[in-house]
């Protein structure tokens, strides 16, 4: 069975781990969570637009090296520990995703969102550090990232609000109208037709 890769991801957000993270941005826990979680699906998508299984292996080489890499358990789907360090070790991935997209995303994120910009910033460099860290973990989603990516799109477009999906390159009316189509589908006016 194939994971859901977002759902997947949001499970190494534990309350320990906003906490942590609060402590350097004093947010609020729920905008900090939401900020991650459009965060998660914004570089899902980030990777899916500008996907090269040559940059792919290089960043989960690179990533290796990293603290944050070292800071993660990934059986148990935790970060073991929390600091500074994907301040400086998510830009380099974040470049190679978004290219010159990524101060007006992190912008984005900072008004969609109702965060500060520091803080989406640092949010965004923690998700692409997050990504890179569990697809070097597990090589069998990797191996088939671009499928998985293709699969769940709809899904991790839903997370993201329409600002970010515009400057990504998605159609907002596309998420709309399936997410529309299966909620009124199954109407009970629909079984009956109209009367």
């Amino acid at each position: 069975m194939t994971p859901n890769l977002q759902i997947e991801l949001r499970r190494f957000i534990s309350s320990n781990v906003i906490s942590k993270l609060n402590k350097f941005y004093f947010e609020n826990d729920a905008l900090l969570i939401k900020a991650i979680d459009v965060s998660l699906g914004t570089v899902l998508m980030g990777c899916y637009n500008n996907f090269d299984e040559k940059k792919i292996e290089e960043m989960t080489n690179l990533i290796q090296d990293s603290t944050f890499f070292k800071e993660v358990d990934f059986a148990a789907s935790r970060i073991l520990s929390v600091d500074d360090n994907y301040k400086v070790e998510g830009n380099e991935f974040l470049e190679q995703i978004f290219t010159s997209k990524k101060a007006r995303i992190t912008e984005m994120i900072s008004n969609e969102v109702g965060i500060k910009s520091e803080t989406a910033r640092e949010v965004l460099n923690f998700s692409a550090l997050l990504i890179i860290s569990y697809l070097q973990y597990s090589a069998e989603v990797t191996s088939s990232l671009k499928l998985l990516l293709e699969d769940q799109k709809r899904d991790i477009l839903n997370s993201i609000p329409p600002g970010i999906k515009i400057i990504l390159g998605f159609s907002c009316y596309e998420t709309v109208e399936e997410k529309n189509n299966s909620r009124f589908g199954r109407s009970f006016f629909n079984l009956f037709g109209n009367i």
